[in-house]
């Protein structure tokens, strides 16, 4: 401890009392963007992300910091681009790989007839 902390923490507790010397969090960084800009962030989010002009239709933490800049000018580091999207209630997931020219009924067809078949054959 230096004398310099020790005079601080003195004159803390004999302007403040008792509670000035409790640990607190140090605040943060202000957000860049208000609640009503992720608002906006998540409605342009929820029209998919070929609609904003990419390829596909994931969405990424670079392209969601690509509309983010188009649409306020601001720019994110990739990890703080998710911590906005878990704040706004999105998750991260992957994607389910299929293929896109999958016939929905022949599945569910091979799945109630030669599925079961599959498994009693495997004992």
């Amino acid at each position: 401890m230096t004398q310099g902390w020790v005079s601080q923490t003195l004159k803390k507790y004999r302007q403040q009392g008792p509670s000035a010397l409790q640990w607190r969090k140090p605040p943060g960084a202000a957000t860049r963007l208000t609640p009503a800009q992720l608002c906006q962030l998540v409605e342009e989010l929820n029209k998919g992300a070929e609609h904003q002009g990419f390829a596909g239709a994931v969405w990424t933490r670079p392209r969601v910091n690509e509309v983010i800049k188009k649409l306020f000018d601001v720019s994110y580091d990739p990890s703080q681009v998710g911590r906005l999207l878990k704040k706004v209630g999105w998750s991260r997931q992957k994607p389910q790989a299929k293929a896109r020219q999958q016939d929905v009924r022949a599945v569910a067809q091979w799945r109630q007839e030669r599925l079961p078949e599959l498994k009693k054959s495997e004992c």
